[in-house]
């Protein structure tokens, strides 16, 4: 049981001092907090241009063709179990504006997720209206 989502990588960026330990959780799947969100960590790669990107696997599907370059997508659709011990687990090591979207798969249309600051911190997304009505 769970709720099936969308996970989008949206700009995280990951930073300079960061590079090196998130490049050897990728490959070790070890390290702090990382038991519980390894299904997270098994999906990710670091893109060409130091973003935070998903392998494009056969664990989970996507709504995107991989890049050609490196065989990455911003998105992959199932269960995704811990999902605020993940945005924390990214919000260590992203550069400032990157976020984490999910937008359910399932009759509710529900969307959530955070906003990094680039200093280990994060804030809830949620859509809300924006703007009058016309």
């Amino acid at each position: 049981m769970g709720y099936e989502t969308t996970l989008y990588l949206v700009d995280v960026e990951i930073k300079s001092d960061s590079l090196a330990a998130v490049e050897k959780t990728i490959k070790t799947k070890k390290g702090k907090g990382v038991a519980k969100i390894r299904h997270f960590i098994n999906e990710i790669a670091i893109d060409t241009v130091g973003f935070l990107q998903f392998r494009a696997s056969g664990s989970y599907g996507s709504p995107y063709d991989p890049c050609e370059d490196d065989g990455t997508v911003p998105a992959l659709q199932g269960k995704w179990s811990q999902a605020e011990a993940i945005a924390k687990w990214v919000s260590q090591h992203s550069c400032e504006g990157g976020m984490i979207v999910h937008h359910s798969c399932e009759g509710d249309g529900g969307a959530f997720g955070w906003e990094f600051d680039g200093q280990g911190n994060m804030r809830e997304l949620a859509l809300c209206a924006v703007g009058d009505w016309e």
